[in-house]
């Protein structure tokens, strides 16, 4: 059941499938543009030294564009797996769906689509993304996932990645992401 478009009522704002990110979308056209006014460019180049510069400076852009591609992008480790499982706490209904998990050096994004897509009189069909930049406290944003109620296998997945679940992952993603997110940079 959605409103004004297909924006889920409880949404702030709407999501962004998992397949496609707005921000690497942003980054591949500034790096095409770049490439493009380059072109323009290359006639204006004498002799031979045209060809010369027209690989080194493709590449260049090319090796940076894939750098920057690769630190917005949320696909480091990726994990689907299709089950049969418990949709809501304290109910026994289960629903068959597929649970995928993106993990990225920004954050975690879930995703759980039911097969078929409505089940149990409701639209299984959930895409959630949590952050642990910086600046955002991921507990919190489990808090408030908790609130919302989102279904057990999501709520499932995202509380093996807060500080205090004895798995560990939060520490461990945590720092390589931020490590590694500061190294690209």
């Amino acid at each position: 059941m959605t409103l004004w478009n297909g924006v889920l009522p409880f949404y702030p704002q709407p999501r962004h499938a998992a397949g496609f990110s707005v921000p690497l979308l942003i980054v591949i056209l500034v790096f095409l543009a770049l490439a493009a006014s380059f072109l323009l460019i290359l006639p204006g180049i004498r002799g031979h030294s045209r060809w010369f510069w027209l690989v080194r400076v493709l590449l260049s852009l090319f090796i940076g564009a894939e750098i920057v591609a690769v630190h917005f992008s949320a696909e480091w480790f990726v994990g689907t797996v299709n089950t049969n499982t418990s949709y809501k706490a304290f109910s026994a209904a289960r629903v068959t769906a597929r649970v995928g998990l993106l993990v990225g050096l920004e954050g975690i994004n879930i995703t759980l689509t039911g097969t078929p897509v409505h089940q149990l009189n409701e639209t299984i069909d959930y895409n959630e993304q949590f952050t642990w930049r910086l600046k955002e406290n991921y507990a919190a944003e489990y808090a408030n996932a908790l609130e919302k109620g989102l279904p057990d296998p999501v709520l499932y997945l995202a509380e093996k990645f807060t500080p205090s679940s004895p798995c560990g992952l939060d520490h461990q993603y945590h720092l390589a992401g931020h490590y590694a997110s500061a190294t690209l940079w």
